[in-house]
């Protein structure tokens, strides 16, 4: 029933036209044409209201920058420019330290920089210095971070460090790591070698470290900025079989170069010097020679001979510094026109003394007494001007081949004409007296005593310092200016005639020493005693040892007496208004007899030829001997006329007081207490 009603509804509704239907469309396209102006309008005021919210969203994130900025001034490292922090950060970053203590293969230090916050990082990033330490302490494989540094390190020069852990020697695993991690390495800087400036190069296996010395060979001229090079094996007994280390002689193949390197510091350790090419020696300037002694016979090391360090020097012209760690070659070259022991025939080969023009300064470290003299006499060295040398016990066994020349008793004497300074450290007394004996220092102005070895659990820390005639074949010291000693002990008496060789001396420095006392009473000894107008003795007059000291340096010595050093500073004092200190720049003869007691009857005055062979001139005080040093007789007038003590520094000395040592002033003294 609904079906048909629904069938006539639809045939009685009436048809429309061509005309209204085409209205009605027109009407729903204006409608749609209204409702699509409508969308326009809606995604325009859309976009307008996205363009507003960004705009806020700019304006918060810049506020919110402003806060953070005003924020970060309340800390001073804020205030700092950006020059100032980035040498800041350059320094960080040359500390070796901490790149062992991040306990990462790399150089760490710019990477945490770069970590701190986002302006540093963006300062970090453009600093390109920063990255320029390409350091890898490992032996795994992992080039990724030193890519990383070569790339950001743009054009900078490069400071390469290789220093992966030492294994032992018979770790084949770790020797092979330690190979591929070397030949990774050096391929990665492969295009970058004319950057690089310095390289540090530690290893344990001779494979490693042939790679760096092949290198070093046959790519030798595009190192065009290597300044520095250091060489050395971890291991103390560096196993060389399989590799080319020990038949490899750079120097027999090549001779000096008309042409230098730009290096100025080579390092070997246990590395042998002829490997290193003559072009890169020329303009060296700072050495240093790592080679200890051999701990077996075991075959194949590398034994450091004289004739390879007599050789090795020879192409050296520049060397300034020569460092020399517990370094003592086996001597298997003779010099010429002297006899050597067993070195008759032709068994041993024949050398000149070696001319060291420039060097000036000379450092050996844990050398055997018998051992100096032999190794000094094959060198000269004109310019030497400092000496520090540490010398060690002899062993009661030396592993050394019988083919090797054996040295007789030594009967030579080394003229040191220009050396000012020496440093001595010593383990005993007798090592002392035993290498020195064969020097002569003529010019000395600066001398060093210092014990160097270790106390057992029941020392008495007292280590006995031999006389100075003992010591020195001629002990008279005239240009000595300063004098130190360190741990030592004085015996009673010897303080008084090793003072007496410096007649000029103006500085004593005791460190830890004992028995001070006693050159303490020999500063305070009076030339006599100053007589009133009635001829009662009122105090000392002058000194008989180092009329000329100025100063005073007390560390740590706990057995003095204040009395002691008070009676030096007050013999050295000038009382005002004495007549006696006047008379003695007027008429010294008469006031030497006033305060010796007796007459005093001057000598004549010897005559000297004068030079043109004219008429002879009185001779001048200070007369020369047959060695051509002034004589350390003190003359009257600075006996009788001290210099006052300026400085007295007193530091760790607990049994003065700070009351007492300021009681020092009184005289005129600075004193320094601590």
């Amino acid at each position: 029933m609904n079906n048909s009603h629904l069938r006539h509804s639809v045939f009685d509704m009436p048809k429309k036209n061509s005309a209204a239907i085409d209205h009605e469309i027109k009407v729903l396209q204006a409608q749609i044409a209204i409702l699509q102006r409508r969308e326009h309008d809606f995604v325009r005021i859309l976009e307008d209201m996205a363009r507003l919210r960004d705009s806020v969203k700019a304006e918060q994130v810049a506020l919110a920058s402003q806060i953070t900025e005003l924020e970060s001034q309340r800390h001073p490292i804020s205030w700092l420019p950006s020059e100032l922090l980035i040498q800041i950060f350059i320094s960080v970053t040359e500390d070796n330290d901490s790149d062992i203590s991040a306990g990462v293969a790399y150089n760490s230090s710019p990477v945490v920089i770069s970590h701190v916050c986002r302006e540093w990082r963006k300062l970090a990033l453009a600093t390109s210095i920063l990255w320029s330490r390409v350091s890898y302490r490992s032996r795994k494989c992992y080039m990724s971070s030193v890519y990383a540094f070569i790339n950001r390190s743009g054009s900078s020069l490069l400071d390469l460090t290789f220093s992966p852990p030492p294994y032992h020697g018979d770790d084949d695993d770790a020797a092979a790591d330690e190979r591929l991690t070397s030949e990774s390495l050096l391929h990665a800087l492969s295009s970058h070698l004319s950057r690089v400036r310095s390289i540090t190069f530690e290893c344990t296996s001779s494979a490693s470290m042939r790679l760096i010395v092949e290198a070093l060979i046959y790519k030798l001229h595009a190192f065009k900025s290597l300044r520095s090079l250091d060489l050395s094996f971890a291991s103390l007994s560096p196993y060389n079989m399989g590799t080319s280390l020990l038949a490899l002689d750079e120097m027999s193949r090549q001779s000096l170069p008309d042409t230098a390197s730009v290096l100025t510091y080579l390092r070997l350790q246990q590395l042998p010097p002829r490997v290193i090419a003559p072009f890169l020696l020329r303009s060296v300037q700072t050495l240093e020679l790592f080679f200890p002694q051999r701990r077996s016979n075991l075959a194949p090391q590398y034994v450091l001979r004289m004739s390879h360090v007599h050789s090795f020097l020879n192409f050296i012209p520049e060397l300034q510094d020569l460092v020399l760690m517990e370094t003592i070659p086996l001597r298997d070259v003779v010099l010429e026109e002297r006899s050597e022991g067993q070195t008759a025939g032709n068994r041993f080969t024949v050398v000149a003394p070696l001319e060291l023009r420039k060097l000036r300064n000379l450092t050996w470290k844990y050398v055997y007494p018998r051992d100096v003299y032999n190794f000094m006499s094959f060198f000269g060295m004109p310019a030497l001007e400092r000496w520090e040398i540490l010398i060690v016990s002899s062993p009661t066994k030396r592993i050394e081949s019988n083919l090797y020349v054996q040295t007789e008793p030594l009967t030579g004497i080394l003229s040191m004409t220009t050396l000012k300074e020496l440093c001595v450290g010593c383990q005993d007394g007798d090592s002392l007296i035993s290498s020195l004996r064969q020097f002569f220092f003529p010019v000395l102005e600066q001398l060093e005593f210092a014990y160097a070895g270790k106390c057992p659990p029941d020392c008495d820390h007292k280590h006995p310092l031999p006389r100075l005639d003992y010591i020195f074949r001629d002990p008279r010291l005239f240009h000595l200016t300063h004098f130190t000693l360190s741990h030592l002990d004085v015996f009673t008496g010897h303080g008084k005639i090793m003072l007496g060789y410096m007649p000029n001396l103006l500085s004593l420095t005791l460190i830890s020493c004992t028995s001070v006392d006693g050159m303490l009473e020999a500063l305070a000894e009076a030339y006599g005693l100053a007589m009133d107008a009635e001829g009662n003795a009122t105090r000392g007059c002058g000194v008989r040892v180092c009329p000329k000291l100025e100063r005073i340096t007390l560390w740590g010595c706990s057995d003095f007496k204040f009395k002691s050093l008070f009676a030096a500073v007050f013999a050295r004092a000038h009382p005002t208004g004495s007549s006696m200190l006047t008379k003695v720049q007027k008429d010294v003869p008469s006031v030497v007899s006033t305060v010796l007691g007796r007459k005093i009857r001057p000598l004549k005055k010897p005559r000297v030829a004068s030079p043109q062979g004219g008429p002879s001139s009185p001779a001048k005080p200070y007369t020369m001997n047959s060695h051509g040093t002034s004589s350390t007789l003190i003359p009257i007038e600075e006996a009788l006329h001290p210099v006052r003590i300026a400085c007295v520094h007193v530091d760790d000395c607990p049994q003065i007081t700070e009351d007492e040592a300021l009681l020092l002033e009184e005289f005129g003294t600075v004193v320094v207490y601590r």
